[in-house]
């Protein structure tokens, strides 16, 4: 809204209020003064009428251009997980769940959200969205998609990314990171994602809280921010945006069941980046280590060491020759400021923290014997946890290249299928959601050729894979039991 306009709205706004006020206090003082002229009544009920519609107006194209902003750079993500455990089920049973006698189960799909960082193709998500993931795929908005190579997942944030390549020289659009800590409670925020696999939905709330913690593992580094935007399964690693479209957290968890039951939770965008651009450039996360544990100051602990607030972080252990340890931190010292920023609690100490580099080192302001000090300390390192993956280039090729993995033909197998030749290649796995199996490759099918080229063996088919870039087109010529030959047409995943 043009500045004009606004000072325009907020002046009739307070000649309305000033009216309004004027009227009741003019008819609570004496009844038998002349009260306001219906007409005039009238005109101020119209521009109160306009005012709220303006209003209206106002934010609905507010809640439009951040959307507009946002939508493009955000991603639906599916993946392929190892198959269930299911050695307790009967023999007879284990075909109904795809697993041929001895064999292992079908691989388990799932689907999560996340957005484009950069123009290079990097993604962000949540770590438990792509953890122990076989196979992920990302598609955008327009429809394009891509295979994706997990470069690096920390399970104490929650926080992944991955890696597309557009090829071509082809553009994408990338988010704009905003400034979570200059979020507060009450702000409007939109969470953007695919929840429940309506791909692509944005709902509205405020910031209901801020440095959130739910529990979980011992070492997982917490700070949610709340929201009553809805966000469900399916929204994981989406991103939640302040009203103009900038990153402020990364959707992560819901309260209470499987369905949106009035808040979710989302990781701080200053905290998830520091995680992302340490996987970026060192290929892991370095997280440092003060040496500590510390808990939040209450009101009884105030009391006894003197504190004039209710905050600060209460170091309740030092770790033998830690950081800690050897810059002089005692238990009972209560934290109050790192660098100069004052410490509500203790979880703004450890995500503060968390910004920082092994090595680094930090002042506190320390509270002890009822007088404040400063504590310089050189930060450690803790043990490396992110979660590495391999390369694409260490996959198999024939499943990186066709989306299948084929195995020699014997006379137990052509017996099994029924096929009526007993040498020769067929299909023996097939990657949930590549090309091959959304245009009709089956486990067991026997392949003939591919791209014009006969295959009779293993080798053939992998000397074939070698020549096929991601985007071209495949062509094979294949034979299913019961079903005679056909020609499946594809292009392999870019």
């Amino acid at each position: 809204m043009p500045d004009v306009s606004k000072r325009a709205f907020t002046a009739a706004l307070l000649v309305l209020a000033l009216a309004c006020t004027s009227s009741e206090r003019g008819v609570a003082q004496d009844r038998n003064q002349p009260q306001t002229p219906p007409a005039i009544r009238e005109q101020l009920g119209d521009v109160s009428q306009q005012l709220e519609t303006r209003t209206a107006e106002a934010l609905s194209s507010t809640f439009r251009t951040a959307s507009s902003r946002a939508l493009p750079a955000v991603v639906f993500i599916q993946v392929v997980k190892p198959a269930t455990d299911i050695e307790d089920v009967p023999e007879p049973f284990r075909r109904f769940f795809g697993v041929p006698p001895g064999g292992e189960g079908e691989p388990v799909p799932g689907a999560g959200s996340g957005f484009i960082l950069d123009g290079e193709g990097h993604v962000i998500t949540n770590h438990h969205v792509v953890a122990d993931a076989e196979q992920v795929i990302v598609r955008l908005v327009d429809g394009r998609e891509y295979s994706a190579e997990v470069m690096g997942s920390d399970d104490q944030t929650d926080v992944a990314v991955l890696k597309i390549n557009p090829g071509n020289g082809a553009q994408l659009p990338h988010a704009e990171l905003g400034n979570s800590d200059g979020v507060q409670v009450g702000d409007w925020v939109l969470a953007l994602g695919s929840p429940l696999e309506l791909e692509f939905t944005v709902t509205a709330g405020i910031v209901s809280a801020k440095g959130r913690q739910l529990g979980g593992p011992q070492n997982a580094l917490q700070a949610f921010i709340q929201t009553d935007a809805a966000i469900n399964p399916g929204n994981s690693g989406g991103p939640l945006v302040d009203l103009t479209g900038r990153v402020v957290g990364i959707n992560s968890a819901i309260f209470g069941g499987q369905r949106f039951v009035g808040y979710g939770f989302a990781i701080p965008i200053n905290l998830a980046n520091k995680v992302v651009q340490d996987i970026l450039r060192f290929g892991e996360v370095r997280r440092p280590q003060l040496g500590v544990v510390v808990a939040a100051i209450n009101e009884a602990d105030a009391e006894v060491y003197g504190l004039s607030e209710i905050r600060g972080a209460e170091v309740v252990s030092v770790s033998d020759d830690s950081p800690a340890e050897r810059a002089g931190l005692r238990i009972g010292d209560v934290i109050l400021e790192l660098d100069g920023r004052g410490l509500q609690d203790s979880t703004d100490l450890t995500t503060g923290l968390a910004q920082h580099q092994p090595g680094d080192r930090v002042r506190l302001t320390v509270w002890r014997d009822r007088a404040s000090r400063q504590i310089d300390v050189e930060l450690g390192a803790f043990e490396r946890s992110t979660d590495r993956r391999a390369t694409p280039e260490q996959r198999e090729q024939v499943e990186q290249a066709l989306g299948f993995r084929v195995q020699p033909l014997d006379e137990a197998i052509a017996r099994e299928l029924g096929y009526d030749v007993s040498r020769g290649v067929v299909v023996s796995q097939v990657a949930s959601l590549s090309p091959a199996a959304n245009n009709g490759v089956l486990r067991g099918m026997l392949l003939l050729s591919i791209n014009g080229e006969e295959v009779a063996s293993v080798a053939d088919v992998e000397r074939v894979a070698r020549t096929v870039e991601p985007g071209d087109v495949v062509s094979l010529r294949v034979r299913a039991p019961q079903a005679g030959e056909q020609v499946i047409n594809y292009r392999a995943r870019r």
